[in-house]
């Protein structure tokens, strides 16, 4: 096949094409023009930052025949002549084998790795200086990394070497301590969205200033992923690549649907939103996919506004609830409903509720006189199993008669001061008898009532009680005892 991808035709050449990484070419510019290159670098970044381009450059650089003769003259160089890419050396970089290059992800054994280095100690057989580019060294075996650590150390004459990874904690620090490390940052939007359009001008394309924002968006900080996501929308495309254009390539929602979910859900027209939601997936994109365009979408509608002084509450409230949903939807198998239903919440109007009315007056605790009775009598026969026959606290409950029960109040009453002040001696103790009986807390109230009937009226039930009562005024008696009489 001729055609060749776009992200390797978009590759520098130079140091001073090296995009977004001014910080790396700018240093590494002043080091080659004063020939203080290092035998070995570290080159850390993420995917796509450029971190095997630099690595290529600089091994043209240091075999780079103009280069070596500024060098010796003592003339500053430019990036732009850096490497001169004119050359013997540089036209044949590619295949030369002083140029070795080894990607670690796939050959990651020692044995790999010996082999590879086997041929370091030899003198370069064109060129002035070896180069090994390791790519993902991170991924080299506990063996293989000590095996190479030693020639890093301390290198043959004329080699050098360049390291790239894209997770610095997994290298060891052996190695990171003998290398000078370049980190790649991220390349920001506004530095990708020129440059694709620069380019897309050379390929004579109308690349739209909205799909290149796109495309730059998408990229996340990736020159490669941006060149790949150009790629393949130049392929599909005639001449001219719009916002649709790269919706439509890449299987993206366009920005009026989520428009009109955001409009849909401010308004608070659950219709509206239903049907929003519904357009969005028919689309055939999956829940989670919508769900990040929409947060996406949300953030640039308030970036953009922030010189209006709107109040954004409303926005910032969908984007955490949309936040929550994906989280959500990562490991369930109803996405889509889980999507549809938080965005249906947040349509819904905004309910009015009535003044509560004032809360209703509890009503009086009824009188359970039986219930209180019962309460006494277990209470006597706790103190009569726990101190015996002779008990002197259930001698003195005998004589208490339950005058009033209601709620977790307890009243009872003596004929006299002398068994009233005697109850109210013992009173905390009978109090926790109670509780434990009862089950809860049971407060005691203590009466006098000289025109009390007898003690044993009041701890029995009805009907025996109104019968021995109407048999002792008959009989005018005061004790039972005296009816047998």
């Amino acid at each position: 096949m001729a055609y060749e991808a776009l992200y390797t035709r978009g590759r520098p050449k130079t140091l001073s094409q090296l995009v977004g990484q001014e910080h790396i070419s700018n240093a590494l510019a002043k080091a080659v023009s004063s020939d203080r290159l290092s035998h070995a670098y570290l080159l850390v970044g993420t995917r796509g930052t450029g971190k095997t381009s630099t690595a290529r450059l600089l091994s043209k650089a240091m075999n780079c025949d103009r280069v070596h003769e500024a060098q010796l003259s003592g003339r500053m160089l430019n990036k732009k002549e850096i490497p001169c890419n004119k050359c013997d050396s540089c036209l044949n970089f590619d295949s030369s084998p002083d140029n070795v290059e080894f990607d670690a992800a796939s050959n990651r054994s020692v044995e790999d790795v010996t082999r590879l280095l086997s041929t370091a100690y030899l003198a370069p057989l064109r060129a002035r200086v070896k180069t090994f580019i390791i790519d993902e060294v991170h991924m080299l075996s506990f063996e293989a990394v000590n095996s190479i650590l030693k020639l890093i150390e301390e290198p043959p004459p004329n080699v050098a070497f360049f390291l790239a990874t894209t997770e610095i904690n997994k290298v060891p620090m052996t190695i990171r301590s003998r290398c000078q490390v370049l980190n790649f940052r991220l390349i920001p939007q506004q530095t990708i969205a020129p440059y694709l359009l620069r380019l897309a001008r050379r390929l004579n394309v109308n690349l739209h200033e909205d799909a290149s924002k796109k495309i730059a968006r998408l990229a996340e900080g990736s020159m490669r992923d941006a060149l790949t996501y150009l790629d393949q929308c130049y392929a599909m495309a005639d001449k001219e690549i719009t916002l649709e254009n790269v919706n439509e390539t890449l299987g993206l929602i366009s920005d009026e649907s989520l428009d009109e979910i955001i409009a849909a859900v401010t308004a608070k027209d659950r219709a509206a939103c239903g049907r929003a939601v519904t357009k969005a997936f028919q689309s055939g994109l999956a829940a989670n996919a919508i769900a990040e365009s929409l947060i996406t979408r949300l953030r640039d509608i308030e970036f953009d506004g922030l010189d209006s002084r709107k109040n954004f509450a409303e926005l910032d409230r969908i984007i955490d609830a949309v936040r929550k949903a994906t989280g959500e939807m990562y490991g369930s198998g109803i996405p889509d409903i889980i999507l549809e239903m938080t965005l249906m919440k947040l349509a819904a109007p905004a309910q009015t509720f009535d003044a509560a009315p004032p809360p209703a007056q509890a009503a009086a605790p009824t009188e359970n006189l039986d219930a209180g009775r019962k309460i006494l009598y277990d209470v006597t026969n706790f103190f009569s199993d726990k101190e015996g026959e002779s008990s002197t606290t259930a001698f003195l409950l005998d004589k208490a008669v339950v005058t009033g029960f209601a709620g977790d109040v307890l009243t009872v009453s003596f004929k006299t001061e002398t068994w009233a002040g005697v109850f109210k001696g013992n009173l905390p103790a009978i109090e926790q008898a109670t509780a434990q009986v009862a089950g809860r807390a049971i407060k005691i109230v203590v009466n006098v009532d000289s025109s009390l009937p007898p003690s044993f009226l009041g701890k029995m039930a009805e009907p025996a009680r109104s019968n021995l009562a109407g048999a002792m005024q008959v009989f005018q008696a005061s004790d039972a005892a005296k009816i047998n009489d």
